[in-house]
């Protein structure tokens, strides 16, 4: 057995029967799982900034350039929209209208520059 496998068995043995939370370094949180709707909150805001950069109101954070592509925006607010819609019922006052508010201002620009 080597040495490093050594010390990882002590540290095991020295660890069992302790809760997980008592292991944990001070000042260090324990991460909690992954929640869906958290996910639904992220990936909601993800195709909001997709929608932003194809209808060439926000430059790319990879390239630094500007790119419009009407169809493309027109798929990622879909999908923000569906995204929100079963996100809705966990959203509470005014978390509830700031998401609204997001999908309406997407909305709203998609018309003007669908229009150009």
């Amino acid at each position: 057995m080597s040495e490093s496998e050594e010390v990882k068995g002590e540290a095991q043995e020295a660890n069992a029967g302790q809760p997980a939370d008592e292991t944990a370094a001070p000042g260090v949180e324990e991460l909690k799982p992954l929640d869906v709707y958290m996910a639904l909150r992220a990936s909601f805001h993800q195709m909001a900034a997709v929608a932003w950069q194809m209808m060439g109101l926000q430059a790319d954070p990879f390239t630094g350039k500007m790119h419009r592509d009407i169809e493309q925006a027109r798929v990622a607010i879909d999908c923000a929209a569906f995204l929100l819609e079963k996100l809705l019922p966990q959203l509470q006052g005014q978390e509830a209208r700031d998401y609204q508010s997001v999908l309406t201002d997407l909305r709203l620009n998609f018309v003007k520059q669908a229009g150009r």
